[in-house]
């Protein structure tokens, strides 16, 4: 188990806490959840896991899966097909990040949970599952069985669908998720999965880009996409190679 430095939680706590309060306001809720529970570590996450708040749960079911100990899998089996919608997620991403087989169908499950959206991404809970979604993409990227390319697939078909319906300000919401997709099924090497849409030539360029990193496996190998594909001269040459033999573009 990591230890605590000072005041500072161990480093599976803080990642859960970022996971359940992403977009940088995690901290003010670290003090709350110690004043009510005491010292975060494994202790007391079994009991948070007991008589926790829904949100609190969630944190307890992700330390576990972060600090990744002898006892995690059997503690977070049971949350697995849970009712509750933020212990199901919470477990399986977690079970996935173990790449444990049980959690491959639930993993899958998610990307079609709660789409087409009732709470929207710019809002609290719509926005928190449509980050875990992208988790999910990021996990079921790291799997080599045969049924998760046409689940991508699927996925970007009908991430694709709720977009066109989408007013034009709102559009760019979908942008991230459909992009996790195409550098998974990149991974996959589904160079394939660009027939039938009807895309902008733009989106259509951007799309082939991103199945040519995942096949490259561009994150691994150089960190953060965004700026690596604009940066790194060999990147760019593997990139534009690939669309040479897959595309056939010059």
């Amino acid at each position: 188990m990591l230890q605590e430095q000072g005041s500072e939680p161990p480093a599976y706590i803080d990642h859960a806490f970022r996971t359940v309060y992403y977009g940088g306001q995690h901290e003010k809720f670290f003090e709350p959840f110690v004043q009510r529970w005491g010292k975060p570590n494994i202790e007391t996450l079994s009991s948070v896991l007991v008589s926790g708040s829904p949100e609190e749960r969630a944190i307890a079911l992700f330390a576990i899966g972060y600090n990744n100990s002898s006892q995690a899998k059997e503690t977070l089996l049971p949350f697995l097909h849970s009712r509750k919608p933020m212990e199901r997620w919470a477990s399986a991403l977690s079970l996935g990040m173990m790449k444990e087989e049980v959690a491959l169908p639930v993993l899958i499950h998610l990307l079609d949970e709660f789409l087409p959206p009732q709470t929207h991404p710019i809002e609290k809970d719509g926005g928190l599952y449509h980050f875990w979604r992208m988790k999910a993409v990021n996990l079921l990227g790291n799997w080599n069985h045969r049924e998760i390319a046409p689940a991508l697939h699927d996925a970007l078909k009908k991430s694709w669908e709720i977009e066109q319906g989408e007013q034009p300000m709102l559009k760019h919401l979908w942008h991230p998720y459909q992009d996790e997709l195409l550098y998974a099924l990149g991974r996959k090497g589904a160079f394939g999965v660009l027939t039938g849409f009807n895309l902008p030539a733009s989106r259509r360029r951007i799309w082939m880009i991103l199945l040519s990193c995942g096949f490259l496996r561009a994150r691994t190998r150089y960190g953060e996409l965004l700026t690596q594909i604009q940066i790194n001269l060999k990147l760019q040459q593997e990139v534009a190679s690939i669309l040479e033999q897959r595309f056939g573009l010059t």
